[in-house]
C-alpha cells in the first residue's frame, strides 16, 4: 500500500549501505482488532530521537496524566461556549507523514528479509 502511494521505496542493501547516518529498523506488524495489520518501524534504539528537533511544546508530549488533563479541561469549560467536543484520532501510521528535511530522508531505512 505505501509503496504504491510513493510513499516508500524499495532498494537492495548494496545502494545504500555506504549512506552516511543512516538508519535501519528492522519491521514489526501490530495485530488489529477488526482492521488490517498496522505496520511499525522502530528507529529508537539508533540515535534518532537525540537529533529530533523538539519542537512541540513539552507539555504536548506527556501522556502518562492526559486523563487527568483532559477531564482538568471539560470540568472547566466554560458552559457559555456550549457543550465540550471532544475529537479522537488515530495516529498509527502518521509517522511517515512527518515532515522531513531532504536531505534526512535517504537517512531512514527498514530492513526486509
Amino acid at each position: 500500500d505505501m509503496i504504491a502511494k510513493s510513499q516508500w521505496v524499495i532498494l537492495p542493501a548494496s545502494a545504500v549501505e555506504d549512506l552516511p547516518g543512516l538508519r535501519i529498523s528492522p519491521p514489526g506488524v501490530v495485530p488489529q482488532r477488526e482492521r488490517r495489520p498496522r505496520w511499525i518501524c522502530d528507529y529508537s534504539f539508533s540515535g534518532v530521537n537525540s537529533e529530533t528537533l523538539p519542537l512541540a511544546a513539552l507539555d504536548s508530549m506527556q501522556f502518562g496524566h492526559a486523563l487527568d488533563r483532559i477531564l482538568r479541561e471539560i470540568l472547566l469549560a466554560d458552559p457559555a461556549m456550549g457543550p465540550v467536543q471532544m475529537l479522537k484520532i488515530d495516529l498509527s501510521d502518521g509517522f511517515y507523514r512527518l515532515d522531513l528535511n531532504v536531505e534526512d530522508i535517504p537517512k531512514l531505512g527498514v530492513v526486509f528479509p
